[in-house]
Formats: structure tokens, C-alpha cells, sequence
């Protein structure tokens, strides 16, 4: 295909799935600190700004500051990562996107060395032309800024952007791009109904009939 075309893919949730993970890194990190909390009470930040995360439950226990936090979430998810994190559609949607020419970015909130290692973890980062976590803008998901420098980035004019959480989905539509809402079953319905098209599983020929259109 012609390279004008660009899939733009969050991580957690989307391409792997690790945002069980991330809930159970915050639980715990906090346990340790003394602060219990349910993981319901975490589970609702998925997808949200870290520095946002870390400002809600600084109001709470003392955390250490925004850095080190994250290191210290960072290592409780690496130790927990198993050899099989990929979503199976995910894989294959991205495979074959990259064989017939259609570009890939990696665009999560997650921080730049944790998402490098994951996607290192799981051998695909080779088939992104580049990768974006949320710590390389000022305002993360849910603002549009990591989704416009990517696109600005690929330069590709025919855009996809495929999320799995609202905080994504309306990250994406800021940046006036056509979402792809995948259901995972971790969000109701009714929160992905922002999103142009949601879809339960991730098919290449739903994306090349969507790319016509566009």
C-alpha cells in the first residue's frame, strides 16, 4: 500500500495485556507505603496522565516524588511481565499491516522506558517506525499532544488510531483522527462510544475498508 497510510496503536490494553498490571503495581506500591486500597479505586485511572495518578494519591500517603515513583512501578511491572503479554489479533493485525506497507506507531501513556521494554519484552518494538510514551510531552492522554507529535511524526495523511480505554478514545478524537475502539471487556459499552467504530476483535480487513473511506 501506499505509505500515506499510518496506524497509530496504544499499548496497554490495545496491543498487550498489562493494564491488570499497572492497577496491581499502584495497589502494591501503596501497600508497601502503608495506604491500602481496593483495586477498583485504581483501576479507574487506567489510561490516565501518571503525573495526574501520582497527584490523586499524594493527597493520600507521601510518595516519593514523580520519578522515582514511576521507577519504583516501572520495576514492580517488569517483574511481573510474562512471556505471553501480546493480544493474538494484535500481533497478527500488526504483521500484517507492516507487510503490505502500512506504517505503525507506538503512541502510550505509559513512560519511554517502561513501553521500550515492554515492547522489547514481547519482540514487536522492531515493527513500529518509532515509539512515543506520555513522559516525551507536557500534557498527556487525555489531551491530544502525544497523538498530534506522532502524527506530525509518521507524516502520513490516512490515520488510524486504535485505543482501548475513554481516556485514549478521546485523546484520539482530539487530534481529529479516526478511532478504532478496541472492547477488551475492561470498559463498559457505553464508555468507548466516543470512538468512531468499536470493534472485539482486531481484523485487517476492517482497517483496509476503513482507509478507503478516509
Amino acid at each position: 500500500m501506499d505509505s500515506q497510510y499510518g496506524l497509530f496503536w496504544d499499548c496497554d490494553g490495545t496491543i498487550m495485556d498489562t493494564e491488570k498490571l499497572y492497577a496491581f503495581a499502584w495497589k502494591d506500591h501503596l501497600k508497601n507505603l502503608g495506604f491500602e486500597i481496593q483495586l477498583s479505586e485504581v483501576e479507574q485511572f487506567i489510561g490516565v496522565d501518571d503525573r495526574i495518578v501520582h497527584k490523586y494519591f499524594s493527597s493520600f500517603v507521601q510518595l516519593q516524588d514523580f520519578t522515582n515513583t514511576m521507577q519504583s512501578l516501572g520495576d514492580i511491572i517488569k517483574n511481573s511481565l510474562s512471556d505471553e503479554i501480546l493480544f493474538e489479533d494484535a500481533f497478527n493485525l500488526l504483521i500484517s499491516s507492516n507487510e503490505i506497507g502500512i506504517k505503525s506507531a507506538c503512541v502510550s501513556a505509559s513512560p519511554q522506558d517502561l513501553l521500550e521494554y515492554k515492547l522489547s519484552r514481547a519482540n514487536i518494538e522492531q515493527n513500529f517506525e518509532f515509539i512515543i510514551g506520555g513522559d516525551q510531552v507536557k500534557r498527556n492522554k487525555p489531551y491530544p499532544d502525544i497523538y498530534n507529535k506522532a502524527i506530525a511524526k509518521l507524516g502520513t495523511t490516512k490515520n488510524i488510531i486504535i485505543e482501548d480505554s475513554p481516556t485514549g478514545i478521546k485523546a484520539g478524537k482530539s487530534s481529529n483522527t479516526f478511532v478504532v475502539a478496541i472492547d477488551r471487556g475492561m470498559f463498559a459499552k457505553n464508555d468507548l462510544s466516543e470512538a468512531d467504530l468499536t470493534v472485539e476483535e482486531l481484523l485487517i480487513e476492517n482497517f483496509l475498508s476503513i482507509f478507503k473511506s478516509l
